[in-house]
């Protein structure tokens, strides 16, 4: 491509990034016309929403071949992803209004009628499920319920304004449970960058490089309550990452190793 082309290319996406409007490849557009395809895609989509997807992506029969490559084998049983809770409390959410939940505890019991605040829905990529973040009223504590244990939810409606005075007060918890940890690559395994930053793919990171030592440092922002899945991670990754800033986590690695090393130096039975 010459120089020309590559300015006239250049203002043209900038054009669209300025008006909003994103471009889509036939590739992307058959993709999603086969997503749209799936059954589940019933409940995800209003169906008027659906409808229009589907029209705006509708591809004819003798240029749709991406059926015919994909084949699905062995497949595992599926676990339902999707919950009827999802578009209830999305809608009730963009509405700013309040909520009265009844929602079981992972220890089995039931809470019945409590007052909320709902702020956020979350899917998380470690346990495959959907959870609702949401802030107690009468314990003004911030709670993330799965949905799979809410059994009914009723929309309060209320103005605008008292909903946003409730804000401050879940932003603030939030950011007492945010944790850092600074990760380094260890040399030899540079040519592994992208799989090891794929692994942390789902948590917000910043990446630096230092061209004097050669050496790759991932610092990771997560929720006190993903810390687990962040072990599950780094101990995936062996001996390709090394923590070297957050005491909790290099203190949990240390035990990992000293448990796996007590296993496998033990006398015979």
């Amino acid at each position: 491509m010459n120089l020309f082309d590559k300015i006239h290319n250049y203002q043209l996406v900038t054009r669209l990034d300025e008006a909003g409007v994103y471009p889509v490849t036939s590739h992307e557009k058959a993709w999603l016309a086969l997503m749209l395809a799936n059954p589940s895609a019933a409940e995800i989509f209003e169906p008027a929403t659906l409808d229009k997807l589907r029209r705006l992506t509708h591809i004819p029969e003798s240029e749709s071949t991406e059926q015919e490559r994909v084949v699905e084998k062995a497949q595992t049983q599926a676990k339902q992803l999707w919950s009827p809770f999802v578009r209830t409390l999305r809608r009730i959410i963009l509405g700013k209004n309040h909520i009265k939940i009844t929602a079981a505890t992972n220890k089995g019991p039931v809470f019945r009628n409590q007052r909320g605040v709902p702020y956020k829905l979350e899917y998380s990529l470690a346990k495959k499920a959907w959870y609702l973040i949401w802030l107690n009223m009468s314990s003004n504590r911030l709670i993330t319920t799965p949905l799979h244990l809410i059994r009914s939810v009723d929309e309060l409606h209320i103005e605008d304004v008292w909903y946003d005075s409730f804000l401050p007060t879940i932003s603030e918890q939030i950011q007492q449970r945010k944790q850092m940890a600074k990760i380094v690559i260890i040399r030899r395994y540079n040519a592994e960058l992208q799989r090891i930053l794929y692994a942390f793919s789902c948590f917000d990171k910043e990446v630096a490089f230092d061209p004097e030592s050669q050496v790759y440092t991932i610092t990771l922002h997560f929720l006190s309550d993903e810390q687990e899945f962040i072990l599950s991670r780094i101990r995936f990754l062996g001996l390709r990452v090394k923590v070297v800033e957050n005491d909790q986590l290099k203190q949990r690695m240390a035990e990992s190793a000293m448990n796996a090393l007590a296993r496998y130096t033990e006398s015979p039975l």
